[in-house]
């Protein structure tokens, strides 16, 4: 099946993604293979609304055993196989009734950055901006897939910013491999912060920073009228908490996670011992992170005014009222559903477990929203 990678300098409805297919379908689900766990998100159109057939999630230990000896990092570095295997059981496992499939690509395996013209040179931005992508993209542009949009701004500036997207194909054609063992109809790729926008931030025009709070790693996404500006991974995520309390309480990895879990941030004086050996890599986490929107805030004409936590440890108790006290600013635990219709018995549990199925919700809804 030949491969349509067509750019779309839509603003108003802006799609940036790897195309595979156009028509729209009735159902589909969107895949996110994290470092963690592996999630799919069912939605189906109807009434010119997404409603929630169904959803799953499966861990990822016990799946990923053999090492690629391909150039992948992450989820990527394990062989077509186990990912094959992975994908097929969550499907499976999550009573998914169509095969029309959009999965999303890590943040970490792609490249996305801004580069600013004079806006003189309006007319020559398509011819400069693979020129420009040289200086940007650490592989050859022959092996990547490229992708740019201009975003506009309201106020009358001397320069257009462009936004650029860079995709190893060597990556991409893992996907496709990937999807082919689970026998499933793959419509398009996305790299994954836009899948958490258009799910967490919709038409939203507000400033605001989604902190994608990950297991191996955080993702930071700024978005400002819907439109991302910037992004960065930070080398630091979730597990680092449990591995802070295996060594810090001597206690088994099982252990620890409960801990995380069950207690979290907790002010009780008799579960102190356990806040007080996470605070100090939270602490660490949240002077990183400030530090990035210090960086935004310097680039950008507008300022940062929500914060979206997003993400398996946005579920640690505590980390919202933890990340205001950093930011000063109103912060949210995210909600991918919020857009969709779902059943009324089951709102209170999706809003819970929302922050994990952002990624997939979000690549979901792509196929079957205007934006």
């Amino acid at each position: 099946m030949p491969i349509d990678f067509s750019f779309l300098k839509r603003i108003k409805k802006p799609n940036l993604s790897l195309f595979f297919l156009k028509s729209k379908p009735s159902s589909v689900i969107g895949i996110n293979i994290g470092t963690y766990s592996t999630k799919v998100v069912q939605l189906r159109y109807a009434s010119e609304r997404a409603v929630l057939e169904t959803y799953g999630e499966l861990l990822n230990e016990g799946y990923l055993k053999h090492p690629d000896s391909s150039r992948g990092a992450g989820i990527l570095h394990f062989t077509d196989a186990d990912l094959g295997t992975l994908v097929t059981d969550v499907v499976r496992e999550s009573n998914v009734t169509t095969r029309d499939a959009v999965a999303t690509i890590p943040a970490a395996a792609a490249f996305i950055t801004t580069i600013a013209f004079p806006r003189a040179l309006e007319r020559e931005i398509p011819a400069a901006v693979p020129y420009e992508a040289r200086k940007y993209v650490p592989i050859p542009l022959a092996e990547v897939v490229l992708e740019w949009m201009i975003l506009e701004d309201t106020q009358a500036r001397d320069e257009i910013t462009v936004l650029l997207v860079a995709v190893s194909r060597e990556v991409v054609e893992k996907f496709r491999r990937i999807a082919e063992l689970a026998n499933l109809n793959l419509r398009s790729l996305e790299v994954e912060p836009f899948s958490m926008v258009r799910s967490l931030i919709g038409y939203d025009n507000t400033p605001t920073l989604i902190i994608n709070f990950g297991h191996q790693s955080t993702t930071l996404v700024f978005a400002d009228r819907g439109l991302i500006r910037m992004a960065h991974t930070l080398g630091r995520g979730s597990q680092e908490l449990t591995r802070a309390l295996e060594r810090g309480l001597m206690v088994s990895a099982e252990r620890a996670e409960a801990m995380k879990r069950e207690v979290g941030l907790s002010e009780r004086i008799e579960e102190r011992e356990i806040t007080a050996v996470m605070i100090p890599m939270l602490e660490t986490l949240f002077v990183d992170i400030g530090r990035m929107i210090s960086l935004y805030h310097r680039t950008s004409p507008r300022r940062i005014q929500k914060v979206n936590l997003t993400g398996g440890g946005a579920n640690l108790k505590g980390i919202v009222e933890f990340a205001a006290s950093k930011f000063g600013l109103e912060v949210t635990r995210g909600n991918p559903f919020a857009r969709a219709v779902t059943p009324a018995f089951l709102q209170t549990v999706l809003k819970d477990v929302g922050p994990t199925f952002s990624a997939a919700s979000g690549a979901a809804m792509r196929e079957l929203t205007p934006r």
